[in-house]
């Protein structure tokens, strides 16, 4: 992974890393439904916003070699695989 995606998707992580211990720190100490549901949903949304910024380091990167191949099923290939990643981001 390249710069600057690498330290946008660590901080991200990282932030949520720390929502996590927040979380289970709320549950323990029994804190109100809502505010811990909150927090999960504040969670949920830093992870899904790294999925942009691996997909645009990749296609930066290995995508670039991938989509000039002159073998069409290695394309073909590398599309599919990109699509199956999206795909899985939209569960």
């Amino acid at each position: 992974m390249i710069e600057p995606y690498k330290k946008k998707v660590l901080s991200r992580l990282n932030r949520a890393k720390g929502q996590i211990d927040g979380i289970i720190r709320m549950i323990e100490s029994n804190t109100y439904c809502p505010h811990v549901m909150t927090q999960t949903l504040a969670l949920q949304g830093a992870i899904k916003g790294t999925l942009p910024l691996l997909l645009e380091s990749h296609l930066t990167t290995c995508g670039a070699k991938k989509l000039n191949n002159k073998d069409m099923k290695e394309r073909e290939k590398f599309i599919k695989e990109i699509v199956r990643a999206c795909n899985l981001s939209s569960r």
